[in-house]
């Protein structure tokens, strides 16, 4: 186990003496995915958020991981690392007033910790994949003081499994992307005449489904020469998706990027052909940047894009629908005009600051809950 480093103000107001009630709790968040994905940036922003509303934080990762290294200024937060399994994450519980779990393994994690330590917990879940049964997951869950779903569709699959809990609903937010103007125009000049048509997910088929947007690219290449398809990411199928494009040169797999805010303001339009999907704060943040979306009609993503008022819906999976779609906001520039002006103040609704709040008002619940059962 590795903590980097103890909790730290940097702010001139540091005495413990001038802090509120929130730092007299210690809020441990538990998140131990191996790698670095949409889960992590929102486990991320809540942490910064709540540092800003002078909570004492301790985040419990899996060595390694960049969310660690991400997190490292955070004023007021202790860093722990550990192995990634449930139990060396749940050794590092104690003292902690309240524990929220933020992704499948880590509920484990917290649960332990409830059993050894007496620790409160909640957990939430992001995405939509029917539960199956799981004696130990059933005992994770029925003992948890909260469960959270990002949204509708994730609530409805935990109330088919578990019709007796309580899920309440608090989507993701926005992951406030910067970007500089003309770090988007020199990603432009690369693609002199072009619609760019940007995506960015893992990629991974059996979720994402980056395969339709290749197929489409294939009528593209005949159809639509003006047209180039960017996916950013990495992910298992990479390989698979670059055999897939062999020949096409409308299309490309940028990898990995750090600027993501420049590639955003440098796309036309946004695509999300995912298969499942919880919510899709890639597409709270393509909302931000004014971005006309096409999206698959899966999942959480019909709560946030509205079928012809701020994006276009299709069936998971069809690719021609989806050069329809795509082709119809590359046509029809009234439609996508109101798109892009509908949107950023779509992706105000979803502000760090408004989940924030609303994960501090379930805290605070769940410790008056258990203070209460404690009395």
């Amino acid at each position: 186990m590795r903590r980097v480093p103890p909790w730290r103000d940097t702010s001139e107001s540091a005495g413990m003496d001038e802090l509120p009630l929130n730092s007299n709790l210690l809020l441990c968040h538990i998140n131990i995915a191996q790698g670095f994905r949409g889960g992590e940036r929102q486990t991320e922003l809540l942490v910064r958020e709540l540092s800003a509303h002078r909570w004492r934080q301790r985040l419990v990762v899996r060595a390694g991981n960049p969310l660690a290294q991400r997190c490292a200024d955070i004023p007021l937060l202790e860093v722990v690392e550990v192995a990634g399994n449930p139990l060396a994450a749940a050794i590092a519980v104690p003292r902690a007033s309240l524990v929220h779990a933020h992704e499948a393994r880590s509920i484990y994690a917290a649960w332990l910790g409830s059993l050894l330590h007496d620790v409160p917990y909640l957990f939430t879940r992001r995405v939509d994949n029917p539960l199956r049964a799981s004696r130990f997951r059933d005992a994770a869950y029925r003992r948890s003081g909260g469960i959270v779903a990002v949204s509708r569709a994730v609530a409805g699959e935990i109330s088919k499994r578990y019709p007796g809990i309580e899920c309440r609903i608090l989507p993701d937010a926005t992951t406030r992307l910067g970007h500089e103007t003309g770090a988007s125009e020199l990603i432009r000049r690369r693609y002199p005449g072009k619609t760019l048509i940007g995506h960015a997910g893992a990629l991974e088929q059996q979720q994402k489904g980056q395969l339709t947007i290749i197929q489409a690219a294939r009528i593209a290449a005949i159809e639509r020469p003006d047209w180039q398809f960017l996916l950013l990411g990495k992910g298992r199928d990479e390989t698979r998706f670059r055999a897939a494009m062999q020949g096409l040169a409308n299309i490309e797999l940028v990898g990995q990027v750090d600027n993501v805010g420049d590639w955003f303001g440098a796309f036309d339009l946004f695509v999300f052909p995912s298969l499942h999907e919880g919510l899709g704060s890639s597409l709270l943040d393509a909302m931000s940047f004014g971005l006309p979306i096409v999206a698959s009609r899966v999942g959480g993503i019909p709560e946030i894009v509205e079928d012809g008022v701020n994006g276009l819906l299709i069936e998971p999976g069809d690719a021609d629908a989806f050069y329809k779609a795509v082709a119809r906001l590359a046509d029809d520039a009234a439609l996508s005009g109101a798109m892009r002006a509908a949107n950023p103040a779509r992706a105000a609704e979803f502000s760090p600051a408004r989940m924030a709040a609303a994960y501090e008002a379930t805290y605070r619940e769940i410790l008056r809950k258990a203070n209460g059962r404690a009395r």
